[in-house]
């Protein structure tokens, strides 16, 4: 973004060295020419400091998710070239003008140690600023790039209106792009939940953000009793940068119940969110460090290295509208494809190459032992091809097939794909279909799919809401065929909270070839800062 800093470390070092060194000060300058060097010096350190204040605002700015100015960032580029040419002109001046008036000898030791200490301050002031633009620097890998439309009575909104008017006043609208800070969370590529809390931390280039999610649910029709559930989770996001280029992240969780899926005993999962860390002899909730790695960025950033302790989950089968139980779908096959069979969070490691052509190809290994002692035996391998196009309808589409085989399974082999796609400025399709080899020893699920839509806006002057339905079918190697749907309307209260009405529905439970139907009613509550 913007220029690049012409400035080295040495220059200002070497100036001054030159200003101030024995040769120098054997020299003779006037009085005149001393108070001048004074006042031009004292005008460097107001527009220094100034400098110094508005960048700090810009970079809060920046943090706080408002648009970046990017003529602003270039006139500062331009003002600190000028302070640089200003101080060399200093220099050179001094070096060459000599006076009979007035020896160096004449000027008391004490206004001499001002103009040093002067000097000192405005070297230091500098430095200072270039700081703030290298922090600066570091918060453009952090920002992503949006797209809204306005009309002329200011009215914003994420999509446009028929035929470019505006839904709310029917005024022409245009579309703008400003950009915003980045969100991580552990869905979505570790995106879109958790806003970054910068102010202090940022400084110190840390990233911390909170996620809490809370899911009521409550079985009104089924075979079994009645009953309701309720879980929570609770994460915490660390996320640094402590080399170029490089990402250090951890994910500490909490999660308290085990929703209807103890009394059901679905396929396809009723509560994607749910798997209690709580003791069972004392019922204390347990914090457990879900994700912990390290990140790289080589070769322009296209080739992406993560290792540690990963959840392939997170980076494999992803979809834009059916991969993040706290935001979008609860029901855990409509998160990921239920024959991805991932296991839980372990040693692993992912790489992910990025033409920066649309198309994407990722590996991932990880170890079904998280106990530390066996983690390259009986490993989970996965690989998958990405490619992203806007050439269907004008809008963009995402389309993903992967292979893996799990060794903890016999060395079972499965396939599937993975597709987004947007058909309108509101309206957006998703399907996934996956296959295992149909070894009932091996694996529980021979094949499975799911489809659907999400409407956004779905209704004039909710901007930001949206309304969400899937289908699925899984296929019980050795069994029958469990189907389950789901729908839910999502209300964004303000950019820290939303609340989300949901319907479920489970058709023949675990396919034992039952007449039974389990409807389950939810509402979840999302809070991230």
């Amino acid at each position: 973004m913007g220029k690049v800093l012409p400035y080295k470390g040495t220059l200002y070092g070497i100036s001054f060295c030159a200003l101030f060194s024995p040769s120098v000060l054997f020299a003779e300058v006037s009085r005149e020419d001393f108070d001048a060097l004074s006042n031009r010096i004292t005008k460097l350190e107001e527009i220094v400091n100034k400098l110094v204040s508005t960048k700090e605002r810009e970079a809060r700015d920046t943090v706080s998710g408002k648009p970046i100015d990017n003529e602003s960032v270039n006139r500062i580029y331009d003002r600190m070239s000028e302070i640089e040419e200003n101080i060399s002109k200093l220099v050179s001046a001094k070096e060459t003008e000599v006076s009979d008036t007035v020896p160096v000898e004449s000027l008391d030791s004490e206004s001499e140690k001002d103009i040093n200490d002067r000097l000192s301050h405005v070297e230091g002031a500098v430095d200072v600023l270039k700081d703030r633009f290298t922090i600066f620097d570091f918060f453009q890998d952090e920002i992503r790039r949006n797209q809204e439309y306005v009309c002329l009575n200011d009215h914003v909104l994420p999509v446009s209106g028929d035929n470019n008017r505006c839904p709310v006043c029917g005024a022409m609208q245009r579309s703008r792009t400003h950009e915003r800070v980045f969100n991580y969370a552990r869905r979505e590529n570790i995106s879109q939940m958790i806003n970054a809390a910068f102010e202090e931390d940022r400084a110190k280039q840390v990233l911390l953000g909170a996620s809490g999610t809370g899911i009521f649910q409550q079985i009104v029709s089924s075979d079994v009793e009645e009953e309701n559930f309720g879980s929570g989770s609770f994460d915490l996001i660390f996320l640094t940068k402590p080399f170029l280029y490089t990402t250090f992240f951890i994910d500490i969780e909490a999660i308290g119940g085990n929703g209807p899926d103890e009394a059901i005993g679905s396929l396809a999962g009723l509560n994607a969110d749910s798997g209690s860390n709580q003791d069972d002899d004392d019922g204390l909730d347990r914090v457990a460090v879900r994700e912990v790695w390290l990140g790289s960025e080589l070769f322009d950033k296209r080739l992406s290295l993560v290792s540690g302790k990963i959840d392939l989950g997170n980076y494999f089968d992803a979809n834009a509208l059916a991969n993040d139980e706290t935001s979008q779908f609860i029901t855990d096959a409509f998160v990921n494809g239920a024959t991805l069979e991932p296991p839980d969070p372990g040693p692993g490691l992912v790489a992910f190459f990025d033409t920066k052509k649309g198309l994407t190809m990722g590996l991932g290994l990880q170890s079904n032992d998280n106990s530390g002692t066996r983690i390259t035996d009986e490993l989970y391998a996965i690989a998958e091809i990405g490619y992203t196009t806007d050439k269907l309808l004008g809008r963009e589409g995402t389309y993903r097939i992967w292979g893996r085989m799990n060794g903890d399974n016999g060395d079972n082999k499965g396939f599937g794909v993975s597709i987004d796609q947007g058909i309108t400025n509101r309206i957006a399709l998703f399907g996934r279909y996956g296959a295992n080899e149909n070894n009932p020893e091996e694996t529980e699920i021979a094949s499975a799919w799911s489809a659907g839509m999400r409407m956004s806006v779905p209704f004039l002057k909710r901007f930001t809401d949206e309304v969400a339905i899937a289908f699925g079918q899984i296929d019980k190697a050795g069994g029958d065929y469990e189907s389950s749907t789901e729908l839910y309307y999502k209300v964004d209260i303000n950019e820290h909270l939303s609340l989300s009405p949901h319907v479920q529905a489970i058709f023949d439970p675990a396919g034992a070839d039952s007449d039974d139907t389990a409807i389950v009613t939810g509402f979840r509550t999302q809070v991230n800062f």
